[in-house]
């Protein structure tokens, strides 16, 4: 096997464990949180905004690319044949927009390389920034499209809301789990 063709398979089960993991943690989230729902799309706690940010932090454009696929199976099955470009590009907003912002934030030198070695509050930087950009993005293409019931002005804020708790979860929990393996490996 040639190394470019290893890579090339390595990246493709990158990124499909990826689309398998964040369409397990959508259905999670949709069964742990329901009663937390703002409406259709928009929960108050939505923990796969946590994991996007863990995919492309980690996996980087093969967790961004899973989380396109993710959101292309999701939204298969909430929309109708007949208007496949809005799930097209709700897809490419939900997995593009933080590969994008965690492209801006290193750019910017304000990302440190590895989760455990960042901050507290880098981390609460990091996640609201993701939040607000994943927030935006999505409403901005609803809008766009004259989804019947997205109102920008105001759902941006409860998904933003929704986001920025869910990440903050994921984030600090998977940080705790990091600091507690690397603690037992130094003992």
């Amino acid at each position: 096997m040639t190394r470019s063709f290893r890579y090339l398979l390595e990246q493709t089960a990158l990124a499909m464990s990826s689309a398998v993991l964040f369409v397990l943690f959508f259905q999670l989230n949709g069964w742990a949180f329901a009663h937390f729902a703002y409406n259709d799309g928009i929960s108050w706690v939505f923990l796969p905004a946590g994991f996007r940010v863990i995919l492309v932090l980690v996996l980087g454009f093969p967790g961004a690319l899973g989380l396109v696929l993710g959101s292309w199976f999701i939204d298969s099955a909430l929309f109708s044949a007949e208007t496949w470009l809005l799930p097209f590009l709700n897809g490419l907003v939900s997995g593009l927009t933080p590969w994008l912002v965690m492209k801006y934030l290193q750019h910017k030198g304000w990302l440190a390389p590895h989760i455990m070695s960042m901050s507290a509050q880098r981390l609460l930087h990091m996640t609201l920034i993701f939040s607000a950009a994943s927030a935006i993005s999505h409403q901005l293409l609803w809008w766009l499209f004259e989804r019947p019931d997205a109102n920008i002005l105001v759902d941006v804020w409860p998904m933003f809301i929704g986001n920025a708790l869910g990440a903050l979860l994921m984030l600090y929990g998977f940080k705790f789990a990091l600091d507690r393996i690397r603690a037992r490996g130094q003992t």
